[in-house]
């Protein structure tokens, strides 16, 4: 009996040995550590769990950006607002040597960017144009940025056509500097076809203006003018029914 159980002994012992050879199987012990073939001793190493650690990104926060097509607001008529509406006054610095008549008005010896000499005389109530006798005159203060000033444009043209031969316009350009090519872009672009005069060289007249009538300022501005005598001012830009009737009614 003893001699069956040890032969049967050795014969599981060679099963055992046989299977862990055929299959590679392999004694470990918990926890990761390195892991020991009963045969051969050899260390297997077993790869180091690595611990990660997640990053959170956190969003970027978005950046406000002006539109593209952000509309620009139109020049606002408030005296106390810079724009181009709005030239402000002209300082007594800013004055040139005065010509002056014996009765003690200022003459203003101008002349147009299209070549044409104006004079114009002061009086205490108006001007005297003495190139531009019997004509009914518009005096008109504007600037070549005002938007009311360049929508008032088409309306000076048609009465300018309606009443060719009784009506004079004279247009100062007082916001800021304008060059000669400047001059006859814009003269070119609306189809001006009266004389346009750079503020530059009428300082001294918008000096008068500002000081006789008020005058903030505040473009466009217009002196509607017969015989030397001032009718009608308008301050900011004025429709054609309203400066027609006016003109109408004192043009024959």
């Amino acid at each position: 009996m003893l001699k069956i159980d040890k032969i049967k002994l050795l014969q599981a012992t060679m099963l055992t040995t046989t299977l862990l050879v055929t299959t590679g199987c392999v004694f470990g012990s918990i926890g990761g550590q390195n892991k020991v073939a009963p045969e051969t001793q050899e260390i297997i190493p077993q790869p180091i769990p690595q611990k990660t650690t997640e990053i959170k990104i956190a969003p970027v926060a978005a950046v406000a950006t002006p539109s593209l097509n952000a509309i620009v607001p139109e020049c606002t008529d408030d005296i106390n607002s810079p724009s181009s509406c709005n030239k402000g006054l002209v300082s007594p610095q800013e004055l040139k040597p005065k010509l002056v008549t014996p009765t003690g008005g200022e003459v203003h010896k101008l002349r147009s960017f299209q070549g044409k000499n104006i004079t114009i005389v002061e009086r205490s109530n108006g001007y005297i144009f003495p190139e531009l006798k019997n004509k009914v005159v518009i005096l008109e203060m504007f600037g070549k940025n005002c938007s009311h000033c360049i929508k008032e444009m088409p309306i000076m043209n048609k009465l300018h056509r309606k009443y060719r031969g009784k009506l004079e316009i004279i247009a100062l350009q007082v916001e800021g500097e304008m060059s000669s090519m400047q001059a006859q872009a814009l003269i070119r672009r609306h189809k001006i076809q009266y004389p346009v005069i750079s503020g530059k060289t009428a300082t001294n007249l918008q000096f008068h203006v500002q000081n006789t009538y008020g005058w903030t300022g505040i473009l466009p501005f217009i002196m509607v003018i017969k015989n030397g005598v001032t009718e009608f001012t308008y301050r900011g830009q004025v429709s054609y029914k309203e400066i027609n009737r006016d003109i109408r009614s004192i043009i024959k």
